[in-house]
């Protein structure tokens, strides 16, 4: 497997443990909410408050990302998350005013740090990641995030038995700053390109922004594909979250509703996705696009009937194999695709398309959910068969703009052929997509 610099290590050391902080926070916060309120439905409010800060800021992290250095941007974001977190404990320790606006005033926030964050990891993994290694490091991320949660779970079990859940938040304020910190002390990478809001006044701020995202569209007015594979990116989180739902009323099916067999279950899934980063050097590939969304269409009709327990681990197993490929392919050509400084404006619009798509797609798999199992599995594959027809038109439609490179990075993204072709924004394409992305372009591209 590749080896990845230092930089791209410390970034992925920093998201696992942000993962970390993340997975206590969650189910730290649900056990607090209802110490204060003996209400169950508060969580679910806050849940609805966080999913209304990241749609509000999105639309402005974008340039706002692209406008600054992705490096400092992160570091802030981790701290204002600490302090905000932190508030949340003063709060509920000391109960001063009411806790459950506080709290919900610190959720939208929260949800505003940590989606610039996260744009902000896109953008300095397409400015500073190698290009050799992209591939590699995305399929990463995910490994990163699932064991981090998993792990944040499991230490929040072991704070609780000498503290409350109150206190266990303390934990996620640690690895913030922790993480921060990390990040903070890394060697500086290479200048980024900045964006309009980078000179702009504060009067001028919101036209700049909106011209900004209107530059986007206009470079873009001709490669409708680009936005496909954007909203892509929400089926693929759509038919994770998903399956990962349906684990517990199908265990209650089939297994007694035991709660070993719903982790066995979801570690089924993870590890489908581990065993995958063995094999991107040969499955993270655009023409193989249609064939993993396509896997993760058909699997939840096998669900549907499957009458037999042993169908489901290797079902698990297989979905989250061809999920870690699918979502890898689109990351990467995300990152890689399109001018410097829109990086951060694509990686907002990739999260608002999965906010967008969870938001509006799960309600269904709940209502279906409520009748059956087996209509709600075939609901999940009904809802992705759209998304399979969005894959193969990236399939067929995609030409990356930045396509030059060595040889050993034409045979690990799969995109160009010959390995010494340089790719024009306009070149002439073979009459088979699937097996050439690009054609050579005499002389020097433009």
């Amino acid at each position: 497997m590749t080896r990845l610099g230092s930089g791209a290590r410390t970034m992925l050391s920093a998201m696992l443990l942000s993962s970390i902080g993340l997975g206590v926070y969650t189910l730290a916060l649900g056990q607090t909410l209802f110490r204060l309120t003996g209400d169950a439905e508060a969580f679910a409010m806050i849940f609805a408050l966080q999913g209304v800060g990241a749609i509000c800021v999105l639309p402005f992290s974008g340039p706002l990302v692209d406008a600054f250095d992705s490096k400092r941007t992160y570091v802030t974001c981790g701290l204002l998350r600490a302090v905000t977190v932190a508030a949340i404990v003063i709060v509920s320790a000391t109960r001063l005013g009411d806790p459950l606006l506080v709290i919900g005033a610190a959720a939208v926030l929260l949800a505003v740090f940590d989606n610039v964050q996260r744009t902000a990891f896109f953008k300095f993994t397409a400015h500073h990641i190698d290009r050799h290694h992209m591939i590699t490091f995305n399929s990463r991320i995910s490994i990163a995030v699932q064991t981090g949660r998993l792990a944040g779970m499991a230490l929040l079990g072991l704070v609780l038995l000498v503290g409350t859940p109150t206190e266990a938040l303390l934990v996620d304020v640690a690895v913030s700053v922790f993480s921060a910190t990390l990040v903070a002390v890394m060697a500086a990478p290479a200048a980024e390109a900045t964006g309009r809001l980078s000179g702009t006044s504060l009067r001028t701020a919101l036209p700049d922004m909106v011209a900004d995202w209107r530059g986007l569209f206009a470079r873009h007015r001709h490669e409708a594909v680009v936005f496909a594979m954007v909203a892509l990116c929400a089926g693929d989180f759509f038919i994770s979250y998903s399956l990962s739902t349906l684990v517990v009323p199908m265990v209650d099916a089939h297994y007694g509703g035991r709660s070993w067999v719903i982790s066995l279950v979801e570690a089924t899934f993870g590890a489908g996705m581990i065993t995958a980063t063995f094999f991107t050097r040969f499955t993270v590939r655009q023409r193989l696009l249609p064939f993993w969304i396509g896997v993760q269409t058909l699997l939840p009709v096998l669900l549907a009937f499957a009458g037999t327990p042993y169908l489901h681990f290797p079902a698990y197993f297989l979905a989250g194999f061809a999920n870690l490929n699918s979502i890898t392919w689109l990351l990467t050509a995300l990152q890689q695709h399109g001018a410097d400084t829109d990086k951060g404006k694509l990686a907002s619009l990739r999260l608002l398309a999965i906010g967008a798509g969870t938001a509006g797609l799960m309600p269904l798999l709940g209502i279906a959910a409520g009748r059956s199992l087996a209509l709600a599995y075939l609901t999940a594959a009904m809802i992705m068969v759209p998304f399979a027809a969005c894959a193969v038109w990236a399939a067929l439609g995609f030409r990356p703009q930045e396509a030059q490179g060595s040889e050993q990075e034409w045979k690990e993204t799969g995109w160009c052929s010959p390995p010494r072709a340089r790719c024009s924004p306009t070149p002439t394409w073979p009459s088979s997509p699937s097996s050439a992305i690009c054609a050579p372009s005499r002389g020097r591209s433009t």
